[in-house]
């Protein structure tokens, strides 16, 4: 894993010098070729490089060597398997919260390419001396930026002060794990009283996510984070939650995070914590991400007051959901019922959409998206970049090639389409739930 250089996006659009291919040796240094440009892939198709796709590499961003993976030139889409004679792998970038890639590394697999790790890989090329990336910033809420986060002293001191307030509270103790052995950005913020709050709460989860970042099974996957030990009670995490709403303004609380199951399992416990602070204040969101499996259980969380939801999909098409999602007792149908219910129950209803180029925006997604907007208007689409290895999952889901319209056309043609729907990557409080955040 290496760093990437710094990134500062108010600087003017110069005029652009070739792309040049970025590849890694098999320790993992970062070169660029002398002579050959570079090429990026939509899906599984090989495309030139559009210069007006690249931005400076965000501040905060990191390189993965791709082992089993030869790097691809643009010029004739060939395979560059070495240079001065040693084998060389291909290279690609993991951007910052916040941005959106538009296209994928280049590269061939080599048979025995072991499954990549659960990122989320985007292209990568010189441009001068400098990493470029195909990527554009969707939000510019500031609570994940790295410069925010370069604070160990103060974390680690409020870590201690928040610990000894309390004690016993045993969801405490999964945030600063979160917050330290993870880097759980959001866990951070907890502990620095500001922005969004994590809530995690369930061990268990009625899906087996291909992407899962805490559970995987014989699948070759590392997991990025192991899922917590002891489920809190109400009583705990409405401690926390009132701990996060007193002392910040506009604070958001969330359940269902990366480091749990699927909070609707244990909705009965959320809605009493939920009734419990809301019996105390009225101020802050209380907020759930959600597969959206369980449209009873959705009920009961808004009933004691939940103010928005997050429902997450990789895509509006029942087929590559299921492929993805593998549910447990629960259907596709009882998704799209969750959304129905929370719009009109009138909360704040968002869905996670995975993007992955040459998929998300291609024409048979775009025109599945466009149906389902039609018929559920929700009022933000979280544009995520998928965390996978892309042919791991394009193969997994049964997706076969077909033209892609772009990401960046995607995003102006639902902004056009769909004037009401906000485009972003973060939870907004509620005080901004119909602010005008168009990207």
């Amino acid at each position: 894993m290496y760093k990437a250089i710094g990134y500062n996006r108010f600087l003017k659009r110069i005029p652009m010098k070739k792309p040049y291919l970025a590849f890694c040796d098999i320790d993992g240094n970062v070169y660029k070729h002398p002579e050959a440009t570079a090429a990026f892939r939509s899906g599984r198709q090989f495309v030139k490089v559009n210069e007006k796709e690249l931005i400076p590499t965000p501040d905060g961003s990191t390189l993965y060597m791709l082992p089993g993976r030869y790097p691809v030139e643009g010029k004739h889409f060939k395979t560059v398997a070495s240079y001065n004679g040693n084998q060389i792998w291909a290279v690609a970038a993991f951007l910052s919260s916040g941005y959106l890639r538009t296209y994928l590394p280049a590269y061939v697999r080599t048979k025995d390419a072991p499954v990549l790790s659960l990122w989320a890989y985007c292209g990568l090329v010189f441009v001068g001396d400098d990493f470029y990336v195909p990527a554009l910033r969707i939000d510019m809420d500031p609570r994940s930026d790295p410069a925010l986060h370069r604070n160990d002293i103060e974390l680690f001191k409020r870590i201690k002060a928040v610990k000894g307030q309390y004690p016993e509270n045993s969801l405490v103790r999964q945030l600063a794990k979160c917050s330290t052995q993870y880097g759980c950005l959001c866990a951070r913020n907890f502990f620095l009283s500001r922005y969004e709050a994590p809530i995690p709460t369930t061990k268990s989860c009625n899906a087996l996510c291909l992407g899962c970042f805490s559970f995987q099974k014989d699948t070759g996957v590392h997991v990025s984070q192991y899922r917590l030990n002891r489920q809190p009670s109400p009583q705990e995490i409405a401690e926390v939650m009132l701990h996060h709403i007193e002392r910040v303004d506009r604070a958001v609380v969330s359940f269902g995070q990366g480091c749990e199951g699927e909070p609707l399992l244990r909705a009965k416990d959320i809605a009493d914590a939920i009734s419990i602070v809301r019996s105390k204040t009225s101020k802050g969101t209380i907020h759930l991400n959600t597969n959206g499996s369980l449209p009873h259980a959705l009920q009961q969380c808004i009933d004691a007051g939940l103010d928005s939801v997050r429902i997450s999909m990789n895509s509006p098409t029942e087929s590559y959901y299921t492929r993805y999602y593998r549910p447990k007792n629960y259907s596709f149908a009882d998704v799209l019922r969750s959304i129905e219910l929370a719009l009109r129950a009138g909360i704040f209803v968002s869905i996670n959409l995975f993007f992955l180029p040459g998929f998300t925006d291609a024409l048979s997604e775009v025109e599945h998206l466009c149906t389902f907007l039609d018929k559920f208007p929700v009022n933000m689409i979280q544009t995520r970049n998928l965390n996978i290895d892309p042919d791991y999952y394009l193969d997994a889901i049964g997706f076969k090639d077909e033209d892609a319209i772009g990401v960046r056309q995607l995003l102006e043609l639902l902004n056009s389409k769909y004037p009401k729907v906000r485009l972003g990557y973060y939870n907004p409080p509620k005080e901004e739930f119909y602010a005008n955040h168009k990207a």
